[in-house]
């Protein structure tokens, strides 16, 4: 796990504390920033993290809104795309840190897209794992998606938002617990095309209701007792704001706050999307469509698949990074070095 003597702790003007593991970068070398998602702090990043802290690289890994030792509201709105972005660049002035490379896993890809639309001076390029860059869509509908998914692939991928954003969900979560843990980090991996990929999540933890079900090979019992002390701890009502705020028209009046000019990254910022071959929501093979936009065509991006699921930050992290690392040298050679 990531060093507790490592993190600070900074106030953003919104008024929320952040909790974030930090090192300085050495010999000249960039910071990045690392976003995790949902249900996850920034220890999620504990098999990536020191090899690239090892070569140099500053490092600014925050426990995002609603996780771990970072503030908790339960106002959907307090998680707006734009305003979490906004509180990375308050962190990044904490540290004096100019510019950064964004990597961004699940739903801190949301945080890492609008950084392009909000920040796009204070970011070198963007990585998105499992998710790929969310543009914004002022027109966009749930309940359109959820068709549309359901005629490419036969399934609503997104169905749980609806238990994950109703009242007593985050209450049904931590009350089986167990339950939730299993369906959520399964054993086998081709268990998410008949649980949480649909709208049966809530259907299938009844089902295992009571059971601890086993760990997948990426976990270890000291890990689930870690992870589930630390996301009992504050409960799950803030980190379901990250699905509410999707669902209550919040996202949408977020997105029209943003000048079509910013929807898309600066063509001199690189790309970087890895997804896994074994995610049944987020399948690569749909993410990867957003790319094949015209306004992407003189771009540089990159795209990876790995034989892995959801959670191939954590199962494949080695693999993962035999990929980024390279990624982020080839990026760290564009960079315009000061004048001597």
């Amino acid at each position: 796990m990531l060093s507790l003597e490592s993190y600070k702790n900074t106030t953003t003007s919104r008024g929320f504390k952040y909790h974030y593991y930090f090192a300085p970068a050495k010999q000249s070398k960039p910071t990045l920033l690392f976003c995790h998602g949902f249900p996850s702090t920034s220890q999620d990043w504990h098999r990536m993290i020191p090899h690239y802290e090892q070569q140099g690289y500053g490092i600014v890994a925050p426990d995002m809104l609603g996780y771990g030792g970072t503030d908790k509201p339960v106002d959907p709105a307090a998680y707006k795309g734009t305003l979490m972005a906004k509180d990375m660049v308050e962190i990044l002035d904490a540290e004096n840190v100019g510019k950064a490379i964004a990597i961004g896993h699940d739903w801190g890809v949301i945080t890492v897209s609008r950084l392009v639309n909000v920040a796009p001076d204070r970011i070198y390029a963007y990585a998105f794992l499992a998710l790929a860059y969310i543009l914004p869509d002022p027109e966009w509908s749930y309940e359109r998606t959820l068709k549309q998914n359901k005629e490419l692939v036969g399934r609503e991928l997104f169905g749980y938002w609806k238990f994950f954003s109703r009242e007593d969900g985050a209450k049904k979560i931590e009350d089986n617990w167990d339950s939730f843990f299993g369906v959520v980090f399964p054993e086998h991996i081709d268990s998410w095309r008949k649980q949480p990929a649909d709208s049966t999540l809530e259907a299938t933890m009844d089902k295992v209701a009571g059971k601890i079900l086993p760990l997948p090979h990426y976990l270890s019992e000291e890990d689930r007792k870690i992870m589930s002390e630390v996301l009992l701890k504050g409960g799950l009502t803030a980190p379901t704001c990250y699905y509410k705020v999707q669902l209550n028209g919040d996202r949408l009046a977020d997105d029209r706050t943003i000048p079509q000019e910013r929807y898309i990254p600066p063509t001199s910022s690189p790309i970087f999307y890895a997804g896994g071959t074994e995610d049944s929501v987020c399948i690569p093979s749909m993410q990867r469509q957003v790319f094949k936009d015209p306004r992407f065509k003189d771009h540089q991006v990159t795209n990876r698949e790995f034989e892995a699921g959801h959670w191939f930050i954590l199962s494949h992290a080695n693999e993962l990074n035999a990929e980024l690392a390279p990624w982020i040298e080839s990026v760290v050679a564009q960079i315009e070095k000061p004048s001597l």
